[in-house]
């Protein structure tokens, strides 16, 4: 069984894949060659790290006309690909404003949601990063 890996970071997602031509991918269509491709609107820039023995290794980028908004990029437009927002409870001071469940947090205290740490899961990519999953894997 052949395994493709991705592992996000900060605006880009490192992606690993086996040679062999038949094994699809439904998370991002790789090319032969490393290049630029377009996918469903957004910009997606391929470097080949290295070629090692039986895997390539590529870094993908998003990049789009507008670098604030990026809806149709594998990194998540929420946290930019952080796997964090600000706290929404809040609002990223870490403290809570006013009372809340009867006087069990008070205001001035670490906020109840966030705990004092200021931020979040992101709930569109659940702390990934990036949106569409995992990579698909084929029996050999």
């Amino acid at each position: 069984m052949a395994t493709p890996v991705a592992l996000a970071c900060a605006n880009s997602v490192f992606i690993s894949y086996p040679t062999r031509p038949y094994l699809a991918s439904h998370f991002l269509p790789i090319p032969k060659s490393a290049g630029s491709l377009q996918s469903c609107g957004a910009h997606i820039s391929l470097k080949a790290l290295c070629a090692d023995s039986g895997f390539h290794y590529f870094r993908v980028n998003a990049a789009g006309g507008n670098p604030s908004t990026k809806p149709n990029s594998i990194v998540c437009s929420d946290c930019d690909g952080n796997g964090a927002i600000a706290c929404t409870q809040c609002k990223g001071s870490g403290v809570n404003s006013v009372d809340h469940f009867n006087g069990q947090f008070k205001a001035g205290g670490s906020c109840w949601l966030c705990r004092g740490k200021r931020e979040i899961l992101c709930g569109s990519c659940n702390g990934a990063g990036f949106i569409g999953g995992f990579m698909s894997t084929i029996d050999d």
